[in-house]
């Protein structure tokens, strides 16, 4: 006698994700490449052994060649690792634990950061700062993106960060908008992070912080590049104009190059705003312009239409309005015409149509 248990026909199971992936790292990510990380990391929690890249583009329908460029994308985010590579097909992939991940990279930043723990600042140097006319912009801005006041160990917190991370005003706002518009993430600790890896690549300033994210294909770079195509050095974008953004981007398909072709002429409006160039960009995505060459022609074929119409108006002068008018009268009525201004012609010279002699007096009347 023997006891078994009848095997499961349909994986009903779980996959648990860590948040830090679905949070940080899926937003950004192609969505192919979200799906093969997906499927692998599954295959890699069941500890199935007879799986390959040529299972997983079968499985998800797609070519061996999205797989592959997946895993090169999700090694160059640090989020796993290709060991044992034979060719560039096969290879073990090792899943990196993000939480682990996340701790040596957060806390390490922290307990390496110039910031001392008893670092105090007191009453009177918040007051200072604040007195500080960009700090205070910074402070109003950082409590509208937070929706409430920003506490008084909180302003300690932001004015000590910026004394130790050499932070200016500008850039600490941007790392607050970076965690809480585009993370969705409001935790102090997790913004101080942010803060202190920006001080460890060297971000000082706009330019280099879209640099700095550009390279990690963060959506925020594309915020940073058109808030100062738009000139809001003194404002951060809203999360309805982030929206309004990915729509040109993710729907419309526009081109960074096409974007900021449209704002180029932002400096010569008093108060630009992202509605109005989004009016621009409806029509230009209606009437099918992705680049600028289709910008050209429209301008070489609005030309020639007005050329045509040009064209097309009929010119007048005195002779046409004359010839206008004979076509109006009848062969008569232009005999009569013509009689009658003969008339007073003669008129003039004291003579008479009457008679036999009307052809030698006007002959005369003609001498």
């Amino acid at each position: 006698m023997n006891f078994i248990l009848q095997e499961q026909k349909i994986d009903l199971g779980d996959t648990p994700i860590e948040n830090i992936f679905i949070t940080d790292y899926m937003p950004i990510a192609d969505g192919t490449y979200v799906k093969v990380y997906l499927l692998g990391y599954k295959y890699a929690k069941d500890k199935q052994g007879n799986f390959n890249n040529e299972t997983i583009a079968r499985n998800l329908k797609i070519p061996l060649s999205d797989v592959l460029n997946a895993w090169i994308y999700w090694e160059n985010e640090g989020i796993i690792v290709r060991r044992d590579i034979e060719d560039e097909y096969n290879y073990i992939v090792e899943f990196v634990n993000l939480k682990q991940l996340y701790i040596d990279n957060v806390y390490k930043h922290i307990s390496n950061s110039p910031v001392e723990k008893d670092d105090y600042i007191d009453n009177d140097e918040l007051i200072n700062s604040n007195r500080n006319a960009d700090n205070k912009k910074m402070m109003e801005e950082i409590e509208e993106m937070f929706g409430r006041p920003v506490k008084i160990n909180e302003k300690q917190k932001i004015v000590s960060w910026m004394n130790n991370y050499k932070m200016k005003p500008e850039i600490m706002t941007q790392a607050f908008s970076y965690c809480i518009n585009n993370k969705k993430i409001k935790k102090f600790s997790y913004i101080e992070s942010v803060v202190s890896s920006w001080y460890d690549e060297g971000v000082c300033d706009v330019e280099s912080m879209v640099e700095y994210l550009e390279k990690r294909n963060d959506r925020f770079s594309v915020y940073s590049r058109i808030s100062k195509s738009l000139g809001f050095n003194n404002r951060i974008l809203t999360e309805a104009e982030m929206k309004t953004i990915d729509k040109w981007i993710d729907e419309m398909n526009f081109s960074m190059e096409m974007i900021l072709k449209c704002l180029e002429n932002s400096t010569k409006i008093s108060n630009p705003n992202i509605n109005y160039f989004d009016s621009i960009l409806n029509k230009w995505h209606k009437k099918g312009y992705k680049t600028i060459e289709d910008l050209k022609n429209d301008k070489k074929e609005t030309k020639s239409d007005e050329n045509k119409k040009i064209k097309q108006i009929p010119k007048t002068n005195k002779f046409h309005n004359f010839e206008q008018k004979i076509k109006n009268y009848s062969e008569q009525e232009l005999e009569q015409i013509v009689k009658k201004r003969l008339n007073k012609k003669l008129d003039k010279f004291g003579l008479s149509t009457s008679g036999e002699e009307e052809g030698v007096k006007v002959e005369k009347a003609n001498n």
